[in-house]
């Protein structure tokens, strides 16, 4: 097999994220060359990439290969020789040798039946699934939590949350079928890669304009059991293995009463009021507390022998006097990086606090004691 070292090595980094960590199965910390194509799973996901060049099998050890050709010039062309138990690289002024797993041990490509397709807008899908990504749950033991939920329909929406806080969005797509299905979320972290890394595919013109302005697209399939296929033209395809169970029904945590409280608040003012408070919150009990007087919101909290506050000016506020605590990790990851406005709405009690701002995910945070 012979392949151009800058193109080996961008098909190798597209697959990266895909290859196993840790795995009982030493084959997954590879990437597997067959039949022109590259495979990189962790069980999770599979991706696959065309690489027409390959004409042998054989495993790749991806990382000890990478340090090898990183000092080696992208024009060279580069041979791969393989037995089952050795991989043999050459180029112009050099060689190494690796020691690799018998390429029969990494799994197969699962048969894919589609029920359903779609081609969507990718930077409105991936983009939506990555935003959501912060607000799932960790613990495995709940992994029905542990990743983002993919409601398929018209329109299609995304939700995650961790029975603490929760976000949803609606995304301006629509699929053919409705499925609820749940993303892991290390698949979500493999999917913006791809989304990253694969290039635009304007439609072909003599002006600038439609190749700045061009949407990335992916054919999003669903085999009516446990998969997702993502296929992103021309550069590489995502199975999906979704978590097994039924996601929450999200959209019936979302209070329906009428708030006690409706307020708006420049997002970078607010940011700032929750960083100077965060550190004592933290030393606390972990809480920021919110209190809504007038024209002013005074953001505070206590710590072991602390109290701090900190006051910024509303926009609108309607319901006031009125205040209530959350969690300072949930609110500070909330905040970061928000522009515009921010709106706050809470039906009061026990429900939780609900924030919006132009563009980002309906965020819901339980509220804690005010004291």
């Amino acid at each position: 097999m012979e392949i151009k070292i800058s193109r080996f090595r961008e098909t190798l980094e597209l697959l990266m994220p895909a290859v196993a960590r840790k795995t009982t199965v030493k084959s997954l910390g590879y990437v597997l060359l067959k039949e022109g194509q590259a495979i990189a799973t962790d069980l999770e996901t599979m991706v696959i990439a065309p690489m027409p060049e390959a004409d042998i099998t054989t495993l790749i050890p991806i990382k000890d290969m990478g340090k090898v050709l990183q000092y080696v010039q992208g024009a060279e062309r580069l041979t791969l020789k393989s037995t089952k138990k050795k991989l043999t690289l050459s180029w112009s002024n050099g060689s190494a040798s690796f020691p690799v797993e018998d390429p029969e041990t990494f799994p197969a490509i699962p048969e894919f039946n589609p029920v359903a397709e779609e081609t969507l807008n990718s930077d409105i899908l991936i983009a939506g699934l990555e935003a959501l990504r912060s607000y799932a749950a960790t613990e495995t033991e709940r992994p029905v939590l542990a990743g983002i939920t993919l409601l398929l329909g018209d329109p299609i929406r995304v939700a995650a949350g961790n029975g603490y806080q929760m976000a949803d969005k609606e995304l301006a797509l629509t699929f053919p079928m409705e499925f609820a299905t749940i993303l892991p979320l290390s698949s979500v972290s493999v999917l913006h890669h791809l989304w990253k890394k694969v290039p635009r595919t304007p439609t072909p013109s003599d002006s600038l304009v439609p190749i700045l302005t061009s949407k990335k697209m992916v054919t999003v399939a669903h085999d009516g059991e446990k998969g997702l296929r993502f296929q992103f033209p021309k550069s590489a395809t995502a199975i999906v293995k979704l978590v097994s169970g039924s996601p929450p029904d999200w959209l019936k945590l979302i209070p329906k009463g009428k708030p006690v409280l409706k307020v708006q608040l420049y997002a970078p003012e607010l940011e700032l009021a929750i960083n100077r408070v965060k550190d004592i919150a933290q030393s606390g009990l972990g809480r920021v507390r919110m209190d809504f007087k007038d024209s002013q919101a005074i953001i505070s909290a206590k710590g072991e022998d602390l109290d701090t506050e900190s006051s910024i000016s509303t926009i609108n506020a309607e319901g006031v006097p009125n205040r209530f605590a959350v969690n300072i990790s949930y609110i500070a990851n909330y905040i970061k990086g928000k522009e515009g406005i921010v709106s706050i709405s809470w039906t009061g009690e026990n429900s939780p606090v609900a924030f919006q701002s132009l563009n980002s995910p309906r965020v819901l945070i339980m509220p804690m004691k005010y004291d």
